[in-house]
């Protein structure tokens, strides 16, 4: 579970409670590096759940079934809300007006718009608006992404008010770096996409994103021992927020020629330097379009 996902679920809880509608911020899976130990630390958690018959659910930041939780009966959702693409028509026809399934940065991003709707900003605390800042920051990478919208700008702006920080990205990001360092092998493992998707992008795709490139790579046999110990042809996208831009580290000569090709850059040191800051769906997107 990221932080948009995290923050999402314990926002709209909390505005349906608001509302006098009793919910609960449930999820069963394990918190990733973007949820950081002072973010564990504040008030705002997770609630512990046992499964009820007469339960229904909101599912956020998915609309795959294959990927919610175990305890979920699809026939027991009652609304989605999400910004993942592929299954927008299946939940509209399921649940109408109640499928919120938006082409948006962050989940956390339409939660934020949600408390607006309902005139319930005043009640997002500052503790709130630091897991709602991180979701965005996280998901849009420091709002640099290509996905980022000018929706998600606005809503960061309207929290950033409330915490009053404007260098909270930098100590976000650097803490987020701070537990990929100390767990480089656990997380690289965590962040590794295995698939075959065709012939020009590598099987085995990891995605790692810090504030500054350096402390990362100067453990680089740690990210070569680790990956090969998964496969021979992979690559890992390190995107560098204090640069802006991604870094593509690969060994595997016919990876990085087609890398070359798909970039029009070259490796040195079996490293590529992008252009700018590019998300590994962004490249895989790209590879599709190309082959």
């Amino acid at each position: 579970m990221d932080i948009d996902a995290y923050a999402a679920c314990i926002a709209y809880a909390k505005l349906l409670n608001l509302k006098g509608i009793k919910a609960k911020a449930i999820s069963t899976a394990k918190l990733n590096e973007s949820i950081t130990p002072s973010l564990k630390k504040l008030i705002l958690k997770l609630d512990r759940y046992k499964p009820n018959e007469e339960d229904e659910y909101i599912i956020i930041d998915v609309s795959n079934k294959d990927y919610f939780d175990t305890f979920v009966q699809e026939q027991k959702i009652i609304e989605i809300i999400d910004y993942h693409v592929g299954f927008e028509e299946y939940w509209k026809n399921k649940l109408k007006e109640k499928a919120r399934i938006e082409f948006i940065g962050a989940v956390a991003t339409m939660i934020v718009e949600l408390y607006e709707k309902e005139d319930l900003m005043v009640q997002i605390s500052k503790d709130l608006a630091i897991l709602l800042m991180s979701a965005i920051l996280d998901n849009t990478l420091n709002l640099k992404a290509k996905i980022t919208t000018k929706r998600d700008i606005v809503a960061y702006k309207k929290l950033e008010k409330i915490i009053k920080d404007e260098i909270y990205p930098e100590k976000y990001f650097k803490e987020c770096q701070l537990e990929i360092s100390n767990n480089l092998k656990r997380d690289i493992e965590n962040d590794t996409k295995i698939e075959n998707i065709n012939a020009i992008l590598p099987p085995i795709f990891v995605q790692l994103t810090i504030w500054d490139k350096d402390n990362i790579l100067e453990n680089k046999q740690i990210i070569y021992e680790t990956l090969n110990n998964i496969g021979t042809k992979w690559m890992l996208n390190l995107i560098c927020l204090k640069d802006g831009k991604s870094y593509l580290l690969a060994k595997d000569i016919e990876v990085q020629d087609n890398m070359e090709k798909l970039f029009h850059e070259k490796f040195q040191n079996e490293i590529m330097k992008l252009d700018n800051v590019w998300l590994r769906k962004e490249i895989i997107k790209l590879g599709l379009n190309n082959q």
